[in-house]
């Protein structure tokens, strides 16, 4: 079986829940499956939710993110979503508005715990501050950003190897739909690069 380029590389990767160190955590969260509810600790609440108050209250999706602009909501709560469906952790960076400066970077790391039957019984994660995380931190991240991102041009290259067979075998439909592959892969490139340039506000 062939191995990938960066499963070496992955597996340097450790749990960021465990692994994080406490110094740059500004917040934590908990997610129950059944209820789609979430419960916020004091810092996550004023961040995620607006209001800090709200803290170790089951939230609705919708209240817990009320503090973050409606992009930034969307994609956390797709992200769990899909961590879930899919057998992921979490993982992805949130821009959070300051009234008294730039966006701030929240890196946002998760994991969902499951059932012998494999299906998702409750989810977890840390905020971490992107300008306070330490040194570990800092390695653990570069590590997975490089291993997605090697992920993410590897299945590029595979796709347009199998446009240029698919081209000599002359099946239109097997090159339409490898086309729109070719086209996902090319928008998740691109969102990556976007993710990691600060949101104006």
């Amino acid at each position: 079986m062939k191995h990938r380029r960066n499963d070496a590389r992955r597996s340097d990767i450790p749990g960021f829940v465990e692994t994080l160190p406490p110094s740059g955590v500004v917040g934590s969260w908990e997610w129950d499956p059944a209820t789609g509810c979430f419960i916020l600790d004091e810092g996550a609440a004023e961040l995620m939710a607006g209001d800090v108050r709200l803290a170790g209250r089951p939230l609705r999706s919708e209240r817990a993110t009320a503090g973050l602009d409606a992009p930034e909501a969307r994609r956390f709560l797709g992200e769990v979503r899909q961590a879930a469906e899919q057998e992921e952790d979490v993982a992805l960076d949130l821009w959070v508005a300051s009234p008294t400066g730039p966006a701030r970077r929240l890196l946002c790391r998760g994991r969902i715990h499951r059932d012998a039957r494999h299906q998702p019984v409750c989810g977890e994660g840390t905020l971490i501050d992107a300008d306070d995380a330490g040194a570990e931190a800092r390695t653990l991240l570069e590590l997975e950003r490089a291993a997605a991102s090697e992920a993410i041009d590897e299945a590029a290259e595979l796709l347009i190897a199998a446009r240029q067979a698919i081209d000599a075998s002359g099946s239109r439909r097997l090159r339409q739909l490898v086309d729109v592959l070719l086209l996902e892969v090319a928008r998740e490139i691109a969102s990556r690069s976007v993710e990691t340039q600060p949101h104006s506000h």
